[in-house]
């Protein structure tokens, strides 16, 4: 049987595992040591803060911090993300800092530093530590590392997402396509294109790019883009390389319910040490695959179908935990926008589909635990290892307009626990409390804080 305990490996240059990045650790596991609100009857307080909240973070010193995409309306017309600190008891905004506007949603991924510092990578290439006073009282820069003669030298290039390794050295991938690092002592960068590596069958004209976060562990770096998963490190002269890289179905187009074409997932670092295997989904037209590699040397552990056919596809990361890994179907789920680019999905139209499956590794390949058909997961899936619960949220075509439940699962069993329904208001019903596939954090005292479309749920326990 897989072990099921918390084993993800700590980055001393991250914050506390489990609450330091939006999928939890360096690994992606979107795993935590940390409880939430459990098996029980639930209290939900919608906070809103006017804008999409995908990071939701929590410090060692308690205070929530949340990157938040101030929006114009529900369609999701972005303005500059904003930093904003929020009391843990009562959701309370403590103080808040406007950030140039940069990719998607004009700013997605960020991390928790060894300082509780926000560090992130804003519209105008700077790469930004960003401190809050005692009492979560007031913001200010700590650090601002200029990147732009980099990212700048491809034209209309974005930085999407960023993670330290284990040196202290903070990579990041563009959206063109490239990785590179930044030395924090020296502010030196260095990169690597990544289309320079991708094998000959590659089209010319096929434009590969990073839509995803990308993740770290003492091994290495790895970056799922819309062709292929890499695994890239620092060679002894600093210089960075390709480990390896495997190339996956992506299929004719984007599927509905997906932001790109290819992979929507964030690569997972997981097994019986934390970081064994790498992970991720591909982009096959009839049935979605979870490919898992061996991180050391790209071997292939195994392969496994996912969800119903033609009904097949996920935008999420997934969970990883010792031989055990967990999917949530989102194939057809209804994104109120697209990013630029994303181009039309094939079909063009479908309905929002259930789906979440376990499925473990064994010595003859992954075998499926179980299965649920009656789950339609609409936020990032995140596994307590303390509850050995599943936290997400369900929004079921069969319910009313807007209305959603966060649900708790069982990982033994895959048998829903507890169920309670979000709240109702002005700002919930006009949409602002879709929580639009984004992640939910267990704070460390037993608050689950789920981001939505215009704030953020604060989820515990009666």
């Amino acid at each position: 049987m897989s072990s099921l305990k918390y084993n993800a490996v700590a980055n001393r240059f991250l914050g506390t595992n489990g609450i330091a990045t939006m999928h939890g650790d360096a690994q992606s596991s979107d795993c935590t040591p940390f409880r939430g609100p459990g098996r029980g009857r639930w209290s939900v307080k919608f906070v809103h803060l006017g804008g999409a909240c995908p990071t939701v973070l929590a410090g060692k010193d308690g205070y929530i911090q949340v990157l938040t995409t101030k929006v114009l309306n529900n369609k999701l017309e972005a303005l500059s993300p904003v930093v904003s600190i929020l009391h843990p008891d009562t959701g309370q905004v403590l103080s808040e800092m406007n950030i140039a506007k940069g990719a998607l949603l004009g700013g997605v991924y960020a991390y928790l530093d060894d300082q509780d510092r926000m560090v992130l990578i804003d519209g105008a290439h700077n790469l930004l530590r960003i401190a809050h006073g005692r009492g979560g009282k007031s913001l200010r820069v700590d650090s601002r590392i200029s990147l732009g003669s980099y990212i700048g030298a491809v034209r209309g290039d974005q930085a999407v997402s960023l993670v330290p390794d284990w040196q202290g050295r903070v990579w990041f991938a563009t959206q063109a396509g490239r990785a590179a690092y930044v030395d924090p002592s020296s502010g030196v960068v260095r990169g690597i294109d990544l289309k320079a590596h991708r094998p000959t069958c590659f089209k010319d004209t096929e434009v590969e790019r990073v839509t995803n976060s990308i993740s770290a562990c003492p091994d290495g770096v790895s970056i799922v883009t819309t062709h292929a998963v890499y695994l890239v490190r620092a060679a002894a002269d600093g210089t960075p390389e390709v480990v390896w890289m495997h190339v996956y179905e992506r299929d004719r187009a984007r599927k509905p319910g997906k932001l790109a074409w290819g992979s929507g997932a964030t690569p997972t670092f997981f097994g019986p040490t934390g970081h064994d295997y790498l992970m991720l989904t591909d982009n096959h037209f009839e049935r979605e695959h979870v490919m898992v590699y061996r991180t050391k040397d790209g071997a292939q552990v195994g392969v496994a179908p996912m969800f119903a056919v033609r009904n097949s596809g996920t935008e999420n990361s997934m969970i990883g935990i010792g031989n055990t890994v967990i999917g949530a179907n989102t194939y057809g789920y209804p994104y109120p926008r697209y990013p630029d680019g994303a181009g039309k999905s094939d079909p063009e139209n479908a309905e929002f589909t259930a789906g979440m499956e376990r499925w473990d590794i064994t010595p003859t390949g992954l075998v499926n635990r179980w299965t649920r058909n009656d789950v339609y997961s609409c936020a990032v899936p995140r596994y307590s290892t303390t509850d050995r619960l599943i936290y997400t949220c369900d929004r079921s075509p069969s319910f009313r307009i807007n209305r959603i439940r966060a649900v708790a699962i069982d990982i033994d069993t895959g048998r829903t626990v507890q169920e309670e329904w979000l709240p109702r208001s002005t700002m919930t019903v006009l949409g602002g409390g879709d929580t639009l596939q984004m992640v939910g954090t267990m704070d460390g005292r037993g608050t689950w804080w789920q981001g939505t479309i215009m704030g953020v749920y604060m989820i515990k326990s009666k």
